[in-house]
């Protein structure tokens, strides 16, 4: 049996990906998997003595493990209690530990995530950079992308939609906490504008933040914010990208940034939507220029670049199909699962 302890629940990107979806699929493969409750972002925010409630449902968890299975942790920093109870247990009874992170979560819980990773049999990481840091401290370290069930999104792809009016570049996330990097599109839109070049611009994830609304309030630009999806169902978000004509990831170069894993890039690019990305960590390993889409380092090459794709409905095609490509051979549970089964297999077997 394979026990995950995850960060948050399934509305989150992370554990959604790195965890719920991962469980399921093992399951189908029949490598018994469970993901336990709670979260442990719940049981921070808990006050007690509920708090106390849930500590006990995680000790409760821990003596039903057995000698042969694995604890599986997603971003397991964010409560000191199960922090402590963990690493206690780990000590006492050796149970075979995997630990996945797929952001630089050393920047903020540099004492949690080094421990983890010195105590975890395997570490799992989503990046070149995540793997580069936790090789200093374990030396079983697997690097497996934050993917996407491809033919959840193959289905929504943008080929097989009516052509828009208007070409409609699209963004999606957490829209206040990328607020930064976002601002890497403001002078990019005012260029475009200033120079004739017709756009809509969907920002999915706006969450209502006056910052967001403020920030692209342009003269001139057609905007549509969209403040919330349903986000546990799956089609949800490739049903909305689908309507995109070029898909958007700017990223302002910063350690944390170097250390993500260019999940919205993927998104798009599964859907069949070129995308346009800021030429920082992952992201250079995801995308060859010109070939499965572009990377931008400056406020005039990504003006060239979105001019180029916008005017260009063959290019936009011939990126968008490399890049589906890309994702359903390197960035696809479907490809990856397998790599996940044989970590796990081996892992048992040791």
């Amino acid at each position: 049996m394979i026990y995950f302890f995850t960060k948050d629940d399934k509305n989150t990107p992370s554990s959604r990906s790195r965890a719920f979806l991962i469980a399921e699929q093992l399951n189908t493969r029949g490598i018994k998997s469970k993901v336990c409750y709670p979260s442990l972002s719940l049981v921070s925010r808990t006050k007690w003595p509920q708090k106390l409630k849930f500590i006990a449902a995680y000790i409760k968890i821990l003596f039903e493990i057995q000698k042969g299975d694995i604890i599986f942790l997603q971003r397991a920093v964010y409560n000191k209690y199960f922090f402590v109870l963990i690493v206690l247990y780990k000590l006492f009874f050796n149970r075979k530990m995997i630990f996945d992170f797929d952001d630089a979560i050393y920047l903020h819980s540099f004492l949690k995530t080094k421990t983890l990773v010195k105590l975890s049999n395997i570490v799992i990481v989503g990046s070149h950079s995540l793997k580069n840091w936790a090789k200093q401290y374990n030396k079983n370290v697997h690097i497996i992308p934050t993917c996407v069930i491809f033919n959840n999104y193959e289905k929504y792809s943008c080929f097989k939609r009516e052509p828009n009016k208007e070409i409609k570049l699209g963004w999606v996330g957490n829209g206040p906490a990328h607020y930064e990097n976002l601002k890497i599109l403001k002078p990019v839109f005012e260029k475009l504008i200033t120079n004739n070049i017709n756009f809509e611009f969907i920002l999915v994830g706006a969450l209502c933040s006056k910052k967001i609304y403020s920030l692209f309030n342009i003269i001139g630009l057609n905007v549509r914010f969209i403040d919330n999806l349903d986000w546990q169902n799956s089609s949800a978000t490739p049903k909305i990208i689908q309507t995109f004509d070029i898909g958007l990831m700017p990223l302002v170069s910063t350690n944390w940034s170097e250390g993500k894993c260019c999940f919205k890039a993927i998104e798009y690019m599964a859907c069949g939507v070129p995308v346009i990305i800021s030429a920082v960590g992952e992201n250079n390993y995801l995308i060859q220029d010109e070939v499965n889409g572009f990377l931008a380092n400056s406020t005039e090459q990504w003006y060239n670049k979105l001019k180029l794709l916008i005017l260009k409905k063959n290019l936009r095609d011939k990126l968008g199909k490399q890049g589906q490509k890309t994702v359903k051979e390197k960035y696809s549970y479907e490809s990856n699962i397998s790599n996940i089964q044989i970590i796990i297999e081996n892992l048992c077997k040791s």
